[in-house]
């Protein structure tokens, strides 16, 4: 059994009036980790999570040279997602949803992830296409009231892809998936350990060539907001010192938002490059895999910001989760 990485809970027990039977659990499958989340109904349009947990299983891991997840990350994966649904079921969650992104969506046997996981747990896995991811990741955002009825870019930024969305307010204008992932670039340009300048510039001119080619156009939006396990990472290391280890809940200051510059970025880009993951790790107190993969990611976030010109960037630690969890509490709230 592979064990739970970050698992968070509340107390939040029936003796707080919360009905198990109203229970509801979304597990997003990403390229580079399985993430659950189990929710009930909130007091406004959000949802209230009262348990999170994350399993590091780099579906995505090698992709890129075959098009195809190979057995071992299938099977890393299949068996997180079983373990999360146990764990869901042994919780008396009244719904469980699972969706499949970049990673599965792209290989020519993401079916064998489905079956696998059919198999293991009798759930269907919904692989989705990236404009429903881009969907979901930006109603978690706008649920914050972060962008109000300004124009805005929202990105999110995963391992194996970045969704951006350019929006009026609540009104999605404009949205794009990118095959820009912290795991696939990563994997591309062998940059797991310590990344010289001239790695973070071909990892930099490859993000601009990308974007570029995708034709998307931020009009005068002048707001970014930036989710995803990157973005998250990225505002921890700015925070600091936290008075909670690296391991546990991320503070509560990350579900409004924690702002950072361009410059910070780009300075936190190139002190991150300069370190070997073992040094990575004792300096930041990340975690092995995203220790091994934040330089991309963070190459990834710091592109973005030059080439949309944006110097500030709101950090926010929702995602998709969070967007499939408030389209799971709407029947709830329509019956």
């Amino acid at each position: 059994m592979i064990p739970f990485l970050l698992v968070y809970s509340q107390d939040m027990t029936e003796s707080a009036g919360i009905r198990r039977a109203e229970r509801f659990a979304a597990i997003d499958v990403g390229s580079n980790s399985v993430k659950l989340s189990i929710a009930v109904r909130g007091t406004s349009r959000r949802p209230a999570v009262i348990e999170t947990a994350r399993i590091v299983s780099q579906l995505g891991q090698k992709q890129a040279s075959s098009g195809e997840l190979n057995a071992e990350s299938i099977e890393r994966t299949a068996q997180a997602i079983a373990e999360m649904v146990e764990e869901s079921r042994a919780q008396e969650v009244g719904d469980i949803r699972a969706i499949a992104t970049a990673a599965a969506r792209e290989a020519g046997n993401g079916d064998m992830l489905r079956a696998r996981v059919r198999a293991l747990c009798g759930l269907e896995l919904e692989i989705i296409s990236g404009e429903r991811e881009a969907e979901l990741a930006f109603h978690a955002v706008s649920s914050h009231h972060i962008i109000d009825n300004h124009r805005s870019l929202v990105f999110d930024t995963g391992g194996g892809s970045t969704e951006l969305v350019i929006a009026d307010g609540d009104r999605i204008l404009e949205s794009r998936s990118l095959p820009l992932g912290a795991l696939r670039l990563a994997d591309k340009f062998d940059a797991l350990g310590r990344v010289s300048d001239k790695t973070q510039t071909a990892i930099r001119s490859h993000v601009r060539k990308i974007i570029g080619k995708s034709g998307l156009d931020i009009g005068d939006a002048r707001i970014a907001v930036g989710t995803g396990g990157t973005c998250t990472a990225l505002a921890l290391l700015d925070i600091g010192p936290l008075p909670i280890p690296r391991s546990g809940k991320p503070p509560a200051i990350l579900r409004e938002n924690h702002t950072m510059s361009r410059d910070t970025i780009d300075e936190l880009v190139r002190w991150l490059g300069k370190m070997e993951v073992p040094d990575r790790k004792n300096s930041t107190g990340l975690k092995t895999r995203r220790a091994e993969i934040v330089v991309a990611g963070a190459c990834i976030v710091a592109e973005l910001m030059a080439i949309f010109d944006m110097e500030w960037v709101a950090m926010l630690d929702v995602g998709l989760r969070d967007g499939l969890l408030m389209e799971m509490m709407r029947p709830i709230d329509e019956s």
